[in-house]
């Protein structure tokens, strides 16, 4: 477990370096951190190498002293994500946290410290190939771009699994089933965006 939070610019250093040690096998330098991310100055790329390294994300020493943790980088060609509890597809349930991890293909994770799992209830999503049983990705995003299937949170604590769209004066949490209604709502929390299903046989 991470020791302290990272901001969004720190994990953006960590993503670059993981997905650069998956491609390459090695570690990235400093100057090709700061490249990729498009940064002039290689002094602030260091300050966040420092906290990253403080946070217990990376290790090493000299020139490539970057290497992503065992536990950041996953094990082998997966990530063991934080499995949250279950997540309604169809009426609001309860949101439950529960502490289970489950792994994860790499290649279902873009931002593995901002991501977790959800199980789904429930069929109100099977249009977009999302089933009762199965698994969904979750990457942490509170801004969803319409037609996006999100995790929302309503009243402070019912969560759903919908297609997310912006009205003029209200949201508009679509099921993917033509037997389903919309939700309509003044407002609501978005807990994250899916970025993949997941399942089970």
């Amino acid at each position: 477990m991470l020791s302290m939070p990272l901001t969004k610019r720190q994990r953006e250093v960590l993503s670059f370096i993981v997905n650069y040690v998956r491609e390459h096998d090695f570690a990235p330098s400093i100057r090709e951190i700061a490249d990729g991310l498009g940064v002039s100055s290689p002094a602030t790329i260091h300050e966040h190498l420092e906290t990253l390294r403080q946070a217990g994300c990376i290790a090493g020493s000299g020139s490539r002293a970057c290497m992503p943790t065992e536990q950041t980088l996953g094990m082998g060609r997966s990530f063991a994500l934080p499995l949250l509890g279950t997540i309604a597809a169809g009426r609001p349930i309860e949101a439950v946290e529960e502490k289970e991890t489950i792994a994860v293909p790499a290649d279902f994770v873009v931002d593995g410290l901002n991501s977790y799992v959800l199980r789904v209830q429930g069929d109100s999503m099977i249009e977009e190939g999302i089933f009762d049983g199965d698994y969904v990705v979750v990457e942490r995003n509170p801004s969803p771009r319409d037609g996006q299937v999100i995790v929302a949170l309503l009243n402070n604590d019912h969560a759903t699994l919908k297609k997310f769209y912006r009205e003029r004066t209200r949201i508009r949490l679509e099921p993917a089933n033509a037997t389903m209604k919309p939700i309509f709502v003044r407002d609501c929390i978005v807990q994250g965006v899916v970025r993949a299903v997941m399942r089970r046989y």
